[in-house]
């Protein structure tokens, strides 16, 4: 009785949060899912041509979990998309990779059939909706937590989420040095009598203290602290060198947040394999609001397939681009690509406005500032063109 009544507390509690962030959580209408990067398993390792250590995967290739939402069942034609999208006849589905992939980010941008797919969406009344896992950032924002609480990074006159974005930016571009004091010392495992080696080395990654801004002073300071730690919480009893074990937690978070909801996944094998000795739950509730099906015999999942692709490749340019690259790139572009670009601002807006829970990024603040960056520059040059 006891844990029953913590389990619908705890319920009562996220649901609270939830409404706090502007997340309507009580919604009915169908989401649409399918996904773009997945590695299945983040981890590092030794190359075994040159034995270099090095991750399994580029870090920056988001995990992106994505699709769209209806708020009402639709009967969706897929003759009828094919014809919009100047499909040839003997296509029999929508994929990304096959007809609208092309090159990076920019590149798929100047195909016309984007434009035609996301007037459509907008048309249909349907929302996008994405959840986003940069691996770098998912890994080492466990060291942050692992040496300072929120509570003490408050306490400083210190933003809790600024401090990890700051963190992810001492050490993005130093990913060479980081994959090998990350293979020496077994990291997520690090044992008690390796953690002053673990953070000496990694101090060494920093920027000289005079050059330093406030924050980067904080967490150095921080993390000097925990040299003469024995304990990194988040960061033992782990399995060495892994750091994501998978990726399967995303794919329960939509039916539990959204449990009014009905949400449907392509075939996923590997997923659908751990779910065959019991149905899933969250907090002692089953999970009877989701399900999987072939995409070839569902056309919003093959839209969702599309969405999945081309914010995957959104991420993948952002994460390797400054602002002054960034600028230079949309100098640039065409008139197609530019109208690409804003109708997807469009939609994420009007997805974010109707609902901000649609929109989840597991990833440092900078990548989002130059996300919305990025859009805001194209939506300053269609003004101009118009």
């Amino acid at each position: 009785m006891n844990c029953q009544s913590d389990e619908k507390r705890m319920r009562e509690v996220e649901q609270e949060w939830y409404a706090m962030q502007g997340f309507k959580t009580d919604i009915k209408c169908h989401f649409y899912y399918d996904e773009s990067n997945n590695c299945r398993k983040f981890w590092v390792r030794t190359n075994q041509k040159n034995l270099e250590k090095e991750f399994n995967v580029n870090p920056y290739e988001d995990f992106v979990l994505a699709g769209v939402v209806a708020k009402q069942e639709l009967d969706v034609s897929f003759e009828e998309l094919a014809r919009l999208l100047k499909l040839q006849k003997n296509v029999t589905e929508i994929k990304f990779k096959n007809q609208f992939s092309k090159g990076d980010f920019l590149g798929c941008m100047s195909r016309k059939r984007v434009g035609y797919l996301f007037q459509w969406i907008n048309e249909k009344g349907l929302f996008i909706h994405y959840t986003h896992v940069n691996n770098l950032y998912y890994a080492i924002v466990e060291i942050i937590d692992s040496i300072m609480s929120p509570g003490e990074i408050d306490e400083m006159g210190f933003n809790y989420f600024s401090i990890k974005n700051t963190f992810y930016e001492m050490l993005h571009g130093k990913e060479k040095e980081l994959q090998n004091i990350m293979f020496r010392y077994e990291f997520p495992n690090i044992k008690k009598d390796k953690i002053s080696g673990f953070i000496s080395e990694l101090l060494q990654l920093f920027p000289m203290r005079c050059e330093q801004t406030m924050e980067e002073k904080f967490i150095t300071g921080m993390i000097k602290r925990a040299e003469q730690s024995d304990e990194l919480v988040f960061l033992e009893g782990n399995t060495d060198y892994v750091m994501q074990e998978s990726f399967e937690t995303f794919y329960y978070d939509g039916p539990r947040k959204y449990y009014n909801a009905m949400h449907t996944y392509d075939i996923e094998t590997e997923i659908q394999a751990t779910e065959k000795d019991s149905v899933p739950t969250y907090l002692g509730e089953q999970l009877n609001n989701m399900e999987y099906v072939d995409s070839t015999s569902n056309v919003l999942i093959q839209v969702s397939d599309v969405i999945a692709g081309i914010w995957g490749k959104l991420l993948i340019y952002i994460n390797n681009k400054d602002n002054n690259a960034i600028r230079k790139d949309v100098e640039n572009l065409n008139k197609t690509q530019i109208e690409n670009i804003n109708m997807l601002r469009y939609l994420r807006e009007k997805s974010d406005m109707y609902n901000k829970g649609f929109l989840m990024s597991i990833t440092a603040l900078s990548v989002i500032d130059r996300i919305n960056f990025l859009f805001d520059l194209c939506k300053v040059r269609a003004e101009k063109l118009s």
